[in-house]
């Protein structure tokens, strides 16, 4: 090749990896602007580290010298960077000795464009455990406000002290400091789940004593089964960092009529039905309504039943998005390792494997398909690396 064209190439890679190196930095500094600790501070450091060698990479075909003969320097520079392969000085923050490599031109840009997409694979799982941790801790909040407020209207002063406000303030801190660490199995998850728990222990406290089980109608028991289902399968979405976060029951405004067939319920047995107040039939889907009147059991009963269906019908769409993302997911990690020409890997075709299955129909369950997509995603930055 000649000069020309060589230097041509050589002052083109290294606007590239400049380029890199300043998106890479941009990056880092965006995302870790708080002091984090445990898992979360390890890939942080890990960042800064590929960012360091990405650096090197540029500085190898850098032609400028700022030394103390710029023109001498400048002309040796460049009569080494004219040359195939390039001397490549990896050197490290910790002070250890200076390591040299010699690489083809093509072979420093290979590297620099690794070490980029590196940097933005650990922000991106940055990114992803503080999202998916957000919403754990969202619907502890909402939950917390709620029994706040449950516990109000009852006349029974605010929730135990020990349960919600020391609490969730312990696991906002923890999460602050190590999202990453906090989004994985561990202790963390442990008091996640134990604070639930009692959230969930107090919620019956406070519960009326017309919601005995043993008093429900078929209808009713039905429509607060239903309900139970749906917000499960949206708590375990919003583990997996799934569907929007938000508690879909909320959008169908069941309490009302649920709360009035409690009344039903608690009437003494002379009292017509109707006197409970009005109860809506069940509206279009996305509401059940609270139009209009119920004047018999029977028609009590439809409107519960009604209400049902809307539910169930929330709780498949909701596990039909749920299954298209993790769907999503599979395949674009699959795509990536078809880039780096990795898709055949052994391992990883095993691992890809085990996704699918979770995912057929006729067996997927949100968490244990998360896990597999989870291990094949994990299982692809491994052998990509």
């Amino acid at each position: 090749m000649p000069d020309g064209d060589r230097l041509d190439a050589v002052r083109a890679a290294h606007g590239l990896a400049a380029e890199w190196l300043l998106e890479a930095q941009a990056l880092i500094t965006g995302e870790f602007r708080a002091p984090v600790t445990g898992v979360t501070a390890g890939t942080e450091n890990a960042a800064w580290d590929e960012l360091h060698v990405l650096g090197c990479l540029s500085l190898a075909l850098d032609p400028m010298d700022d030394g103390p003969d710029p023109a001498v320097r400048r002309n040796d520079r460049l009569a080494r960077l004219l040359t195939d392969p390039i001397e490549v000085t990896f050197t490290s923050a910790t002070g250890e000795a200076p390591r040299i490599e010699r690489l083809c031109l093509d072979e420093i840009v290979a590297a620099a464009r690794e070490r980029r997409a590196t940097i933005r694979r650990l922000v991106d799982a940055y990114r992803a455990a503080v999202r998916f941790v957000e919403a754990d801790l969202d619907r502890l909040r909402k939950e917390v406000a709620d029994l706040r407020h449950g516990a109000g209207v009852a006349g029974r002063g605010t929730a135990p002290p020990d349960v919600p406000a020391e609490r969730l303030a312990g696991l906002e801190r923890e999460a602050a400091a190590d999202p990453v660490g906090c989004a994985r199995p561990g202790p963390w998850r442990d008091a996640l789940a134990g604070l639930a728990d009692d959230l969930a222990a107090v919620r019956g406290a406070l519960a009326p004593a017309t919601d005995d089980p043993d008093r429900w109608t078929s209808g009713e028991r039905r429509l607060r089964l239903s309900v139970e289902r749906l917000r499960g399968l949206a708590a375990e979405a919003a583990r997996e960092g799934l569907g929007d976060g938000g508690d879909p029951v909320a959008a169908l405004d069941v309490d009302g009529l649920l709360a009035r067939a409690a009344a039903a319920r608690g009437a003494s047995p002379g009292d017509p039905v109707g006197s409970v107040g009005p109860v809506g039939s069940a509206g279009p889907v996305g509401s059940v309504g609270s139009a209009g009147s119920v004047g018999s059991v029977g028609e009590l009963e439809a409107a519960l039943a009604g209400a049902a269906d809307q539910v169930d019908a929330a709780r498949r769409r909701l596990r039909g998005r749920c299954h298209l993302e993790l769907g999503g997911r599979l395949e674009a990690y699959r795509q990536r390792a078809a880039d780096e020409d990795r898709a055949e890997h052994p391992d990883l075709e095993q691992s890809y494997r085990e996704a699918r299955d979770r995912l057929r129909p006729d067996r997927f369950a949100v968490t244990a398909a998360s896990r597999a997509v989870r291990a094949y995603q994990q299982a692809v930055n491994e052998v990509t690396r």
